[in-house]
């Protein structure tokens, strides 16, 4: 397991600040205290993260969602240049302007939020949505891309080609990653998010699987080792 340093946070309650009355473009602005959406209940109320983008008493604020867990202080973000959205590349997927909605350092303003805002209500005859595609609606090739070693998605580990992570020249280390990288965000369907009883059944249908080494008889168990570590020590603490 990583060296875990100290992270010390205070946590103070979050408000939504009302924004007075009927606005010029027909919407009431006042009235959100949540976002939801109907369907599978892992997701129904994402959206909600999106009232960052309004919470003005704030000069910025980083949203992390909740199946996530922290290895290093993530302080450092808040010394990046002022910038409407900054968030990580969602490297797994082709399109390359594409980002993650699991880490968002945002600078709030009623102007972001009506962007946002509009871009869900575009979305909303949709039998189905999600909050990282309202968010690239807005910011696709527009937002600040965090360093990779800012996150890495758990299911990284369970994979035997990695080349949509790495940079070239770059080869594979799961202690390195899990050593360096300040974020992991659990996606492993259809293991269910950690906080979540997993059944055997699961469990080994998705652990990843140790590597024979070439010329020996003995086998690389690293990724299988860090993905255990990854849940087991979100279960300790949560």
């Amino acid at each position: 397991p990583p060296p875990r340093a100290p992270v010390r946070h205070t946590f103070e309650p979050l408000h939504v600040t009302p924004v007075g009355g009927d606005s010029d473009d027909g919407i009431d602005w006042t009235r959100f205290a949540y976002f939801t959406e109907s369907g599978d209940g892992t997701w129904a109320e994402s959206f909600t993260k999106l009232l960052a983008f309004k919470q003005t008493q704030y000069d910025k604020v980083l949203s992390l969602d909740s199946d996530a867990t922290i290895l290093k202080s993530l302080d450092e973000l808040f010394l990046l240049p002022d910038h409407a959205v900054a968030a990580p590349h969602a490297y797994w997927l082709p399109e390359p302007d594409t980002i993650s909605s699991a880490v968002l350092l945002i600078k709030p303003s009623m102007h972001e939020f009506k962007r946002v805002f509009k871009a869900m209500y575009n979305r909303s005859n949709a039998s189905e949505f999600y909050d990282m595609e309202v968010i690239n609606d807005v910011y696709a090739g527009e937002a600040m891309i965090l360093a990779k070693d800012h996150w890495v998605v758990s299911g990284e580990f369970r994979l035997k080609s990695h080349h949509k992570y790495l940079d070239e020249g770059e080869t594979w280390d799961p202690d390195r990653v899990l050593n360096e990288t300040k974020l992991v965000h659990f996606s492993d369907w259809p293991r269910p998010k950690p906080w979540f009883p997993v059944t055997e059944d699961i469990y080994h249908r998705t652990v990843p699987v140790c590597d024979t080494m070439p010329g020996s008889a003995h086998k690389d168990c690293r990724n299988r080792d860090a993905w255990n570590w990854l849940y087991k020590d979100f279960e300790e603490r949560r």
